[in-house]
């Protein structure tokens, strides 16, 4: 059995989606960006909220659950967004 030392975990930021129309300010942008990140992240919880089993955190690792859950939401959207965010900017045209 190999006992080397763990390799460093790279992390890169995700690409940059820009989520409001074309002429739009970017606080809309933005603005948009956050709630897309509010839904990934409430789908994000209520998935583990469904899961049975424990995830090695026990009782105490709600806060860092939280904000596991709120990075990976926000690259999620990000990255590869839902859609309601496009469409609530899309409606205020």
């Amino acid at each position: 059995m190999d006992l080397a030392a763990p390799r460093p975990l790279t992390l890169t930021p995700p690409r940059r989606v820009e989520m409001a129309p074309a002429g739009r300010s970017t606080s809309d942008a933005e603005v948009t960006l956050k709630f897309e990140t509010l839904i990934a992240e409430t789908l994000l919880r209520s998935a583990r909220a469904a899961r049975l089993g424990d995830d090695g955190l026990g009782d105490t690792g709600d806060t860092v659950r939280d904000m596991v859950d709120h990075q990976r939401a926000e690259a999620i959207a990000r990255a590869a967004p839902i859609g309601v965010a496009r469409l609530l900017a899309d409606s205020r045209k």
